[in-house]
């Protein structure tokens, strides 16, 4: 668990609630400040944690002295903000890059300025081997955030790097309920596998990144996977829709990785019991560290960790949709 001051962007977030919720569950002896752009989803938040502060902003466009001023005291700042949405960051280029590379400047600027203890940045599958302009810029934000931690001696910096979170705020499951209703659920390609994880398991792996790794590392869980054909059939609370392949969206992979080859060589499983139960990580260090000449890739049409049953599935969402 954390204690002392938290500080999240994007913290009227999915992964900020999930975060919250885990925090009244277990008691944590902290207190959360929410930075985020959106009034009514401060306001449906304050409505479920009315104990959490928010301020509204973009940390992009936030003077630097004004965003320190709001770190100042805390001591963990989680760095979740970002523009996220695969196909429409294809057309939007520019906004994408003002958000994701532009705002983590600033916010690991603001952290060091503040006298933050530790700042962690929320990475994706799409970092890895980047194809499409979201995965480029959050590749970019790790890369600012593991620099920094070598530049900037009072505060540590780190990231954590996992796959999509169940029923998250723009997932493809949400989409799939909809489609329901209308009859027809549309999927991409039936090939398609993605990484997947429970609120909790993303909640552990950003506590993990927070309390165990290494100054300038990146974090990432062994994450199980699923088939997006398998996905719809959870998702779905009927039988009788029809199903219709319309092809990749721009920007999108058969296939995702959270490590790839060359940075295999720098990575070794990590374990800690500051979780429970106790969890296993890979964790990649700063190049030119070389750890192990075994190349290896975590990819999910072949995942260490194993599959995710339709039955399963059905039960996380379950309780992802209560958050």
């Amino acid at each position: 668990m954390l204690t002392g001051k938290v500080f999240i962007t994007g913290g009227a977030g999915y992964l900020a609630r999930a975060i919250y919720r885990r925090a009244r569950q277990e008691k944590w002896e902290c207190e959360f400040t929410c930075f985020s752009t959106d009034d009514s989803k401060h306001a449906f938040l304050n409505e479920i944690y009315p104990e959490v502060k928010c301020y509204r902003g973009d940390i992009s466009d936030t003077p630097i002295d004004i965003l320190s001023s709001l770190m100042a005291d805390h001591k963990y700042v989680i760095h979740a903000a970002a523009i996220k949405y695969v196909d429409r960051a294809e057309f939007n280029v520019w906004d994408t890059v003002r958000v994701n590379i532009k705002g983590s400047e600033n916010v690991i600027l603001a952290a060091h300025a503040a006298g933050v203890e530790r700042a962690i940045g929320i990475s994706t599958d799409k970092a890895c081997e980047p194809i499409n302009i979201y995965g480029m810029t959050k590749a970019t934000m790790e890369r600012l955030f593991i620099e920094s931690s070598g530049r900037f001696r009072n505060t540590e910096f780190s990231v954590v790097r996992y796959g999509n979170v169940v029923a998250s705020t723009g997932s493809v499951i949400t989409l799939f309920r909809k489609q329901e209703k209308e009859g027809i659920i549309k999927i991409t390609d039936p090939n398609m596998t993605r990484f997947w994880m429970t609120p909790d398991e993303a909640v552990d792996t950003v506590l993990a990144g927070l309390l165990i790794s290494e100054n300038g590392s990146i974090l990432v869980p062994s994450c199980r996977a699923m088939s997006i054909i398998d996905v719809a059939k959870a998702a779905l609370t009927a039988t009788g829709s029809k199903l219709e392949i319309i092809g990749k969206r721009a920007g999108e992979k058969v296939h995702e990785k959270l490590i790839y080859k060359q940075e295999s060589v720098r990575s070794e499983i990590v374990v800690t019991d500051k979780l429970k139960p106790p969890y296993a990580f890979w964790e990649i260090s700063q190049p030119p560290a070389e750890i192990t000449s075994h190349e290896f890739e975590l990819s999910s049409d072949n995942p260490k960790a194993g599959l995710i049953s339709i039955e399963e599935m059905r039960d996380i969402i379950a309780d992802s949709e209560t958050i």
